[in-house]
């Protein structure tokens, strides 16, 4: 049994970017969940650092200087440890099926507490921001992921829209 205990979702998405671009520093990860059109990644400075000192201590990541100026520039490459806890992460199906967040869907329970009128323009706002929201750019994958969440939550919020009038 590890004495690893299961990533969290942020700690599962670092290392999943690490992956993709083998290298990166905790700046760029910072900014790989800041560029994310979902506000639920804390891509703070004071999330992700602290993380990485966290996933370097547990051996997942090991961090190499490759610094060219004064400025210090320290990037973060998977170990095999954290090859196989990415690994593990991205196939773990209880917690990929788990509902997550969203904030929409914590509201939609409630919305019986406001004006039929103001619940119907808080869907067609969502909608107008969901139609409008841009796919991310980096890779293929994640621009056909995005697609197709953007369809079914709109699909989604066309069958609201009805029960609202």
């Amino acid at each position: 049994m590890s004495s690893t205990p299961p990533l969290t979702e942020l700690e599962g998405a670092a290392l999943a970017l690490i992956k993709r671009e083998t290298a990166l520093t905790a700046y760029e990860i910072k900014e790989g969940f800041r560029r994310s059109p979902s506000s639920y990644w804390s891509g703070s400075a004071g999330a992700v650092y602290p993380m990485m000192k966290r996933l370097e201590g547990a051996g997942l990541v090991v961090s190499l200087d490759e610094s060219s100026s004064r400025r210090p520039r320290k990037v973060f490459r998977l170990t095999n440890g954290g090859e196989a806890a990415l690994r593990s992460w991205l196939i773990d199906e209880e917690r990929a099926a788990d509902a997550g967040y969203d904030p929409l869907r914590t509201r939609l329970p409630f919305l019986v507490h406001v004006e039929r009128r103001a619940a119907r323009e808080l869907l067609d706002s969502v909608e107008a921001r969901t139609r409008e929201m841009p796919a991310p750019s980096e890779d293929r994958h994640a621009a056909l992921v995005h697609e197709s969440w953007r369809a079914m939550r709109l699909a989604w919020i066309a069958e609201l829209k009805c029960q609202f009038g």
